[in-house]
């Protein structure tokens, strides 16, 4: 976290710090809110909603493994962003923390899958402890996701504001993203700018009412889940896997996301590593790669040759 803490920092006072003055001494240098104006990540959250907007296609990792340092690695590799999944995997409080600044210290954005659109704890904590956005699962209706952004957003000025229900809080990161001196500044002024929404499109209701999801304001995302929205559709039961994803039906769901995510200026997401395929369809953030799944691919190969030049040497 310290590491996150230097980034962005003027030199004299990044070295300051990281020669281990105390952080009152850090925050003398230029006073707290200097600090945390160079500090907050999500400071560049508007512009990186603009890029997606203005047409740049966003990559990111999936991560599993709750390790920070396979967290950091893979957003030191270049990733633009990391989805630290705590839905399906064994993430607590404290290491979602760990995994929001390894995610942060790397360079990416860090984006947290929570719970649902009824997990109100595990959205409101993810921003507090320092993401740059959620993405929500299991929608079905705009309702869903109006609660969502209700839960990330605070009742003031600025997108979603509108029925927002977040509460004020002690910051749990204090240097991030603005720390409680600037707590009035923070809500009036910035949070609802920099915190990103996004949901999935996984189930066949919500395939349903996609236009209507995608018109709740606050909504930066509507992201397709392929697995789960086959299986909704019925579609696994009839054609099974992989060939669920080939048939016409789910052809016809991915372009009426994309319609309707054009059509509202949200971004299209998609679960898919076909990079040029869906990119030319509209899609603008795509998570082509897991750290298990790379993980297990690279192993599998890398033994799969040396077993083979075994067996060849005889000594299998």
């Amino acid at each position: 976290m310290f590491r996150a803490m230097l980034r962005g920092m003027p030199r004299s006072r990044a070295i300051l710090a990281a020669s281990g003055a105390t952080a009152a001494a850090v925050v003398g240098a230029g006073g707290p809110t200097a600090l945390c104006q160079y500090m907050a990540p999500q400071r560049s959250n508007p512009e990186w909603k603009q890029q997606m907007k203005d047409g740049k296609l966003m990559m990111g990792c999936a991560i599993n493994t709750s390790s920070s340092l396979v967290a950091e690695l893979a957003s030191s590799t270049g990733f633009d962003f990391i989805i630290i999944d705590h839905q399906h995997s064994a993430v607590n409080g404290e290491t979602l923390r760990y995994l929001i600044s390894a995610v942060q210290a790397g360079g990416a954005k860090a984006f947290v899958r929570v719970g649902g659109h009824l997990d109100r704890l595990g959205i409101q904590q993810s921003f507090d402890l320092g993401a740059d956005g959620i993405l929500v699962p299991c929608v079905n209706t705009a309702e869903d996701v109006k609660l969502a952004v209700s839960c990330a957003k605070y009742p003031v000025q600025g997108p979603g504001s509108e029925g927002g229900t977040r509460s004020i809080y002690f910051n749990l990161r204090p240097q991030l993203p603005g720390g409680f001196p600037s707590l009035f500044e923070y809500v009036n002024e910035r949070a609802n700018k920099e915190t990103i929404v996004m949901v999935q499109i996984e189930t066949d209701d919500a395939l349903q009412n996609v236009e209507a999801i995608c018109e709740v304001p606050g909504l930066d995302v509507a992201f397709i889940g392929p697995g789960d929205l086959a299986t909704s559709m019925g579609l696994v039961k009839e054609v099974g896997m992989p060939g669920c994803w080939a048939h016409p039906k789910f052809d016809a769901a991915v372009k009426r996301v994309a319609a309707a995510c054009k059509k509202t200026g949200v971004t299209a997401g998609f679960w898919n590593a076909d990079v040029k395929g869906k990119g030319e369809m509209g899609f603008g953030f795509m998570v082509v790669e897991t750290d298990i799944g790379a993980l297990q691919s690279t192993l599998a190969a890398s033994l799969k040759e040396k077993q083979e030049i075994r067996a060849k040497m005889g000594r299998a």
